[in-house]
């Protein structure tokens, strides 16, 4: 992405745009915060050398539209205090603007056409705004099925995937499923995983956009050195939940709470989904690991490391232990 004058206007309405949502005392003022968010996004999305940058420009657009109506519609109903579940409209429209499944199919299609960039602003940042109002109207019985059906398809959608763009959107929904799991407890315990999961999918994303890869079987290529292969094994399985790497850790404190909470049944799934998403990040892994394994000699490995990808291995593992001491002791 090129950071020209207007686009770096855009990207400031961008950021602007989510405090307003954030900062809003009522429904209204979190709309119009999205609605402004949703336009400053647009342009960001488009992109000279894509062409399908407008093709996924114009459907994130119409679903962003369609949401919002929806989510508008709720706020209307509430505001004219009309006995109904207006509650349940607004978190419909919400659901939609954050491709939680039943309406997640427009996620991979439109993360297929971006830059990876605008891939992790639409799975972290763009997610923010619309998460922190799903807060606000959330009912733990009403998302019960919605949390099982983003972890299944999010799950099942990326095994056979050859796109690592869509991979990583099927990630997203599996993790959006985590994600509005941690509301059942507090806030402190999304907000957390969301933060976790940022960090996650930062690192890799940069690391998929250095090396420009945008297809699994551009991992397996025997021009990519022992040290990069190594590092794309560990922040896949990060992201699949591998202990003890950086996502394992959220996943295990949601377990933990539920676990309390008596939510066996709901535990069941997640964990099981959670293992059919670590399976094809182990199997994906693996196979670019054993491509010219010969070759392949840690000492070789750690000589040929610089300093930003020490960096990243050693944020992984010491944040974790860090983080692992705080809840044990």
């Amino acid at each position: 992405m090129i950071f020209n004058s207007t686009k770096m206007l855009f990207f400031a309405f961008l950021v602007f745009s989510t405090i307003i949502s954030l900062s809003s005392n009522n429904w209204f003022g979190g709309w119009m915060g999205l609605e402004i968010n949703l336009m400053s996004f647009i342009p960001l999305m488009y992109s000279s050398v894509n062409y399908y940058s407008s093709e996924s420009s114009m459907s994130y657009f119409i679903i962003q539209s369609s949401s919002s109506t929806i989510l508008l519609l709720g706020i209307i109903l509430t505001s004219m205090s009309i006995e109904f579940s207006t509650s349940v409209i607004i978190m419909f429209g919400l659901m939609i603007s954050l491709g939680i499944a039943p309406f997640h199919m427009w996620v991979p299609g439109v993360m297929e056409g971006l830059s990876w960039f605008n891939c992790l602003i639409l799975s972290s940042w763009q997610k923010v705004a619309s998460l922190m109002l799903l807060s606000y109207s959330f009912s733990s019985y009403f998302m019960v099925i919605p949390i099982l059906l983003s972890l299944a398809f999010g799950a099942i959608g990326g095994i056979n995937q050859s796109s690592i763009k869509k991979l990583m959107a099927y990630s997203s929904i599996n993790n959006v499923g985590w994600i509005v799991a941690g509301m059942m407890i507090s806030m402190s315990v999304w907000l957390s995983y969301f933060i976790i999961y940022f960090l996650m999918i930062f690192l890799l994303m940069i690391l998929f956009n250095k090396e420009n890869v945008n297809y699994v079987n551009q991992l397996f290529m025997t021009t990519f050195s022992s040290s990069i292969k190594l590092l794309f094994s560990i922040m896949m399985m990060s992201l699949g939940g591998l202990p003890p790497l950086l996502g394992f850790l959220p996943k295990w404190v949601i377990i933990q709470y539920m676990i309390m909470s008596e939510w066996y049944f709901l535990i069941l799934f997640m964990v099981l989904f959670s293992l059919i998403t670590l399976f094809y990040y182990i199997r994906m892994c693996a196979t670019m690991m054993l491509v010219n394994f010969d070759k392949f000699k840690l000492n070789k490995v750690l000589s040929k490391f610089n300093s930003s990808y020490v960096m990243i291995i050693t944020n992984i593992f010491g944040f974790v232990f860090i983080m692992f001491l705080k809840f044990i002791i």
